[in-house]
């Protein structure tokens, strides 16, 4: 009886353990993509969708860069706890037809502190929206990265 409980203690924390492998391959696979993402549109056509999801997300468009169409900032959104955040998107349009994002999280603490950084997060959520078929080839590719990390001891 000891050792049966024993046995399944043991698979419960290596099935965890292949869950965790898992979700962490899934999300590398997530991060990697969206960070080399370039979408087969102009810059131009994933600025008006930026603008929604960013609208949809409570944050209101301080400026952008009206002359070259490449740059989008938010204003300060204020979050529980007296934090606050913001976002400056830039683009890079390697050809006319073509379109690379950067999303940039600035996020000020309660004694006013900044803190800023390269949100994938927020990449991969515009993706999702812009060019569906792709997000959809990602997520099966990173599903099969996951899956194959779980099978591996």
């Amino acid at each position: 009886m000891k050792n049966l409980v024993i046995g399944i203690s043991l698979a419960a924390a290596l099935s965890g353990c292949a869950a965790i492998r898992a979700s962490q391959a899934k999300d590398k696979h997530l991060e990697q993509a969206t960070l080399a993402y370039k979408y087969s549109q102009s810059c131009g056509a994933v600025w008006s969708s930026a603008r929604t999801m960013l609208f949809a997300q409570d944050f209101q468009v301080k400026s952008a860069d009206a002359a070259s169409g490449l740059t989008l900032e938010t204003e300060w959104k204020t979050l529980k706890g007296g934090s606050a955040t913001r976002y400056l998107f830039q683009g890079a349009a390697p050809t006319s037809d073509t379109c690379q994002v950067i999303a940039t999280q600035a996020t000020k603490d309660t004694k006013g502190e900044t803190t800023m950084g390269r949100d994938w997060h927020m990449e991969w959520n515009l993706i999702k929206q812009v060019d569906i078929a792709a997000a959809k080839n990602i997520e099966a590719d990173a599903e099969q990265a996951g899956n194959l990390a779980r099978t591996k001891s």
